[in-house]
């Protein structure tokens, strides 16, 4: 079997210049795993990120163990398997963030549900201490389920001529889609009696994990030293000033617990209890396009402020090492702190800066 291992390249000894340079946001274009550790010691104070998760998304190679191996050249992968290899790539930028924040900072990084446990392990042994999750729950998850009945009919060869499935004529932000219209009826005994069965939820919750730096001394002395361990528990109260919680809602599952629920003690329970109030995962308006190109994992600007707000102090300077989009970078412009950020695909660079212009 090949060495799925790639060749170890040179590394770099310092950082290159900045593909953007602004008064509030710095990005620049290479591999997290190896920049983050040419980033000036300690000077970080709050990393916020929507990093990839390990779940081969859309096929493409950022998600993937094989892009996961081009970050790691410097390590035999070759008998891992691809969870163990995101583990190990979790582990390695996790390093490189522990090296360039402050000791007290805190990390906010979004993960996947089936790959959570292993971006957290990773974070952990990095040397992160791991304090808490955030649940943010949403509506617009598209459940990637095989219908059993159907394919037990493709199986056996047979054919379903009422079913009707719709190709989209043009790629969208996730590329080519088909939509099922009709599933059609099961033709065979094995499809009729396993007709309704599939393999998957709908995915409508995505955890982000909430670690820190091991702190120098007691969490004041390290507050007073470096001017980071805490959380900005005032700048993310909500609703009527209420204490931030570990569970942030968009819009339309608030909506749905207030329709299943009513009111109690005359306020809808989505207003009662401290359920944050986001807009749904973003649409075109928050999905910039240049040059004919989007990004296909957008989190909503709304969330990635309170994220920022919650983490970082005042006029402070964030990390962003997956910058995708800029969504991140954005929000943090729009928090009043500054940003280093951090993209290995050159195709997003221009997303980035159409973020920063507006």
């Amino acid at each position: 079997m090949p060495d799925p291992t790639p060749p170890s390249p040179t590394r770099l000894t310092e950082l290159p210049a900045p593909v953007i340079s602004e008064e509030r946001a710095t990005v620049y274009l290479g591999d997290a795993v190896e920049l983050l550790l040419l980033l000036p010691e300690s000077s970080i104070d709050a990393l916020v990120t929507d990093p990839p998760y390990g779940l081969s998304f859309n096929g493409h190679s950022w998600d993937d163990a094989s892009g996961f191996r081009e970050s790691l050249p410097h390590i035999d992968t070759s008998a891992m398997s691809a969870p163990e290899v995101f583990e190990t790539w979790c582990t390695a930028w996790a390093a490189g963030a522990l090296h360039a924040l402050k000791p007290g900072a805190y990390v906010a990084a979004f993960g996947g549900a089936r790959t959570w446990h292993r971006m957290v392990r990773g974070i952990e042994n990095a040397g992160f201490e791991i304090r808490d999750q955030i649940a943010w729950l949403h509506t617009t998850g598209m459940p990637k389920s095989m219908d059993l009945a159907h394919a037990i009919d493709k199986h056996h060869g047979a054919h379903r001529a009422d079913r009707i499935v719709q190709t989209a004529d043009h790629d969208g932000v996730l590329g080519a889609t088909r939509t099922v219209l009709s599933r059609g009826t099961p033709v065979t005994d094995d499809a009729q009696r396993w007709d309704g069965w599939g393999t998957a939820l709908r995915p409508a919750f995505e955890p982000i994990i909430i670690a820190r730096k091991p702190l120098e001394g007691t969490v004041v002395r390290n507050v007073l030293e470096h001017g980071v361990g805490g959380i900005n528990i005032d700048g993310a109260r909500f609703a009527d000033d209420r204490w931030p919680t570990n569970i942030a809602f968009d819009q339309r599952q608030a909506d749905a617990l207030d329709m299943l629920t009513g009111t109690w003690q005359g306020e809808s329970l989505s207003r009662k209890f401290p359920i944050f109030r986001f807009d749904h995962k973003p649409g075109a308006a928050e999905r910039p396009r240049a040059f004919g190109v989007s990004h296909s994992t957008v989190k909503p600007l709304g969330l990635m402020r309170w994220l920022v707000t919650l983490v970082t102090p005042r006029q402070g300077l964030v990390l962003e090492p997956f910058s995708g989009s800029g969504t991140t970078l954005q929000a943090a412009i729009e928090t009043h702190c500054r940003v280093v950020g951090v993209e290995k695909d050159p195709s997003f660079i221009p997303l980035i800066r159409s973020r920063l212009e507006k």
